[in-house]
């Protein structure tokens, strides 16, 4: 496959983890952290059930095994759409429901570079989400005009969520400040705009 678009293949397991989902609330929870491990051995190249069990050891107060195994599936996420020499493809495109564990674990490892202030690496990471997938399902675009203006990840959490979610808030914010970067959301723009008038990207 041309390294212009990468779309991950088909995993089995995925099906396998959302019916696991959907029966988490009539299981113990050893139970279901054991089908979940299970799961994980299966195929560790599906992602998401890694980033449920990241979740499930931040909640239980596991930071350092929850960082460990957050940068452990971060490189496989950056194996999988990376050439040879480390390139990026130029399309990493949500709309392929294949390619959502990854474009949510590469999310997540920025968030999480970003709450340790390491905002130069968050903010590459970021911009490669955004580049490759312009349509921005995952808000990129937010998270980098917010470092860009300065502020913390805490501080935008408690400015914009909404209880797990962001309303329409965050895009007023973000339209009303972004211009202020035209290097940094100028091709953006640009983009969108050629979107608007041809009704694809």
């Amino acid at each position: 496959m041309s390294h212009k678009e990468f779309i991950d293949k088909d995993r089995p397991v995925e099906a396998d983890y959302y019916q696991l989902m959907d029966q988490a609330d009539s299981m113990e929870v050893e139970d279901f952290i054991k089908a979940l491990e299970g799961l994980m051995k299966e195929d560790p190249y599906f992602l998401d059930t890694h980033l449920f069990m990241v979740e499930i050891l931040n909640e239980n107060d596991e930071p350092k095994k929850a960082r460990k195994l957050l940068n452990e599936i971060y490189d496989r996420a950056i194996e999988l759409i990376t050439d040879e020499e480390g390139n990026w493809p130029e399309k990493l495109p949500w709309g392929f429901m294949e390619n959502r564990h990854i474009i949510r674990t590469l999310f997540n490892k920025a968030v999480v570079l970003w709450d340790q202030k390491k905002t130069n690496e968050a903010l590459d990471l970021l911009r490669k989400l955004l580049k490759t997938n312009p349509n921005d399902n995952i808000g990129a675009r937010h998270y980098v005009l917010a470092i860009r203006l300065g502020m913390s990840f805490r501080k935008f959490e408690n400015r914009f969520d909404r209880g797990g979610y962001y309303d329409s808030e965050v895009n007023t914010w973000f339209d009303q400040n972004s211009r202020k970067f035209p290097e940094e959301f100028g091709w953006w723009f640009d983009l969108m705009d050629k979107q608007n008038e041809s009704g694809e990207w």
